[in-house]
């Protein structure tokens, strides 16, 4: 009789554990592929895309807008966290499962018009100070290309007010790397985003944007989500 009681324990305890399962998502504001609108709520082409993925995986998850630099600490520390969307490069592709695809976003350095900066290239954005979200794509690969934090490069957390940013720190910044899909936005939404032009598209930030996921992330939830999504495709 007691033997038996544990064994129902025990199935009511496993099938109450995998009940209890959630994953936990985290991403940053990045319009527009994923923003809190005005409502409160998270939108956006990513959201969207991840929240119908995940949906059809049947998978309890939970999404938390952080800023950058919390979101990408906690992904690559945290085992049962994935991220959203995060591009890749040499210094990210080993810490992360690379689960899906989102879409591809080129970069650009922006500039008050009224500043008349022009640069043919990387190197001529040296003799500029640069502002860049800390530890993004672009904060990486400034990094790589011998930008020098303190120098000519300023660490931000978020470009929420990067028109503020360029016209009321001017000699403490003169450009900002902005993904052009962002700066449409502002156009949309903020009239004074209009002062601000690009000046140098970075060619070679053309990439792809990523779901991802902590290296440690149980193998079978990575499998459901990969097959959910060549199911959604």
């Amino acid at each position: 009789m007691f033997k038996c009681l544990l064994v129902v324990f025990l199935i009511l305890y496993v099938g109450g554990a995998k009940a209890q399962y959630q994953l936990n998502v985290v991403t940053e504001n990045f319009p527009n592929f994923q923003y809190i609108n005005g409502e409160g709520e998270l939108v956006g082409i990513a959201a969207d895309k991840v929240r119908a993925v995940l949906s059809k995986a049947k998978i309890d998850y939970h999404i938390s807008v952080q800023t950058w630099t919390t979101a990408y600490n906690t992904a690559a520390r945290d085992n049962n966290t994935c991220i959203f969307s995060m591009a890749k490069n040499d210094l990210r592709g080993e810490k992360f499962d690379w689960v899906f695809p989102i879409s591809q976003f080129t970069t650009s350095f922006y500039a008050l018009k009224s500043s008349k900066i022009t640069i043919e290239d990387v190197e001529d954005a040296k003799q500029y100070k640069v502002a860049v979200i800390k530890d993004n794509y672009s904060h990486q690969f400034l990094i790589k290309n011998g930008f020098i934090e303190g120098y000519n490069l300023v660490l931000i957390n978020s470009f929420e007010r990067v028109f503020e940013l360029l016209e009321a720190r001017r000699g403490f910044v003169d450009l900002v790397i902005l993904s052009d899909n962002q700066f449409k936005f502002k156009q949309q939404h903020e009239p004074k985003s209009a002062q601000l032009e690009p000046v140098l598209t970075l060619k070679n930030l053309n990439t792809q944007l990523y779901f991802a996921c902590n290296k440690n992330l149980a193998p079978h939830i990575v499998k459901k989500i990969k097959h959910a999504y060549k199911q959604a495709e």
